[in-house]
């Protein structure tokens, strides 16, 4: 659902552009090239404002960085723009085409000697969100494989049983007792979630990759029950936090001090985690990473 509702955006958006292109050329009597440009600058030029965005409400309510991770602001400006390319890469290249990136739905089959890999997306993505992790961990022998769970909107409890049904195929393919669970942003929620409601029992151990395990600030500004969840001090955070008794496996949260859209960065931490919080990476660049994929893959070779 989230796929076809990107492509059709980014037709739309096309065919704005063509339109506008046409009167430039034919009614304004614009040279093709300068027409191309300027939209070009629009099309790009709207989607590093809304980037840059999210740093403003990131900086606004972000927390106390360890002087061991403090960056620059210099130092931080490649860091801005690998983020800038990460939301253009996942947001209209990968999910858009979700198949085509992602390939069939089905989980791989075949046997290992290590448990299997599912990725959970995040709030407002699909599986193709993980197209570059899960491609960096089958390099690396993992079985590893994305699942999209819907309503993209929804509460997040309305996740937990696709990411059951998920689990539950990933074994089923691979023959495996139990997978090992790497959630990205609101994933982590979900994950949680699910091992409230349904235990530990099918799941090996946990990686989250920037999940806002206390809430953001940013959740105050997206559409849907999820966001509301996501709030800092919701009730659902409260609840879930409450009802937890430690998660009952290996669990890793790997987080950001310049994440910019977990705000503050410090609620990528939880308590009952292995902490490793990181510097100098925004987000959606944590997906492509690879660097982090290779953390991902120590934690999950130790878990």
């Amino acid at each position: 659902m989230l796929a076809r509702r990107l492509l059709l955006a980014l037709a739309l958006e096309l065919a704005g552009y063509v339109a506008a292109g046409a009167w430039l050329v034919l009614g304004a009597g614009w040279r093709v090239v300068a027409a191309a440009a300027l939209l070009a600058s629009i099309a790009l030029g709207w989607r590093i404002a809304f980037a840059l965005a999210t740093y403003v409400v990131a900086w606004r309510y972000r927390s106390p960085v360890p002087p061991a991770l403090h960056r620059s602001a210099v130092a931080l400006l490649p860091h801005l723009l690998r983020e800038i390319g990460a939301m253009l890469v996942v947001y209209s290249v990968l999910q858009p085409f979700e198949r085509l990136t992602m390939g069939p739905a089905p989980p791989p089959k075949g046997r290992g000697d290590r448990p299997p890999v599912l990725f959970v997306h995040g709030y407002a993505c699909n599986r193709a969100a993980g197209w570059a992790l899960v491609r960096r961990l089958r390099r690396g022998g993992w079985n590893a494989w994305a699942v999209t769970l819907e309503p993209v909107y929804g509460p997040i409890e309305q996740w937990i049983e696709p990411l059951a049904r998920g689990i539950e195929a990933l074994r089923e393919a691979s023959g495996a007792h139990a997978v090992h669970l790497v959630a990205h942003s609101m994933g982590g929620l979900a994950v949680r979630a699910y091992l409230r409601e349904r235990g530990p029992g099918h799941v090996a151990s946990v990686v989250t990759l920037g999940s806002p395990h206390h809430g953001s600030a940013h959740a105050r500004l997206g559409p849907g029950a999820n966001a509301r969840q996501m709030e800092p001090g919701s009730d659902w955070l409260a609840a879930l936090a409450a009802d937890e008794r430690g998660l009952g496996v290996p669990f890793v949260s790997i987080y950001s001090h310049h994440d910019n859209f977990v705000a503050p960065q410090s609620s990528g931490a939880h308590a009952a985690a292995r902490n490793v919080p990181l510097a100098g990476i925004g987000h959606l660049s944590l997906l492509l990473s690879a660097a982090v994929a290779e953390i991902v893959a120590h934690s999950l070779a130790d878990g």
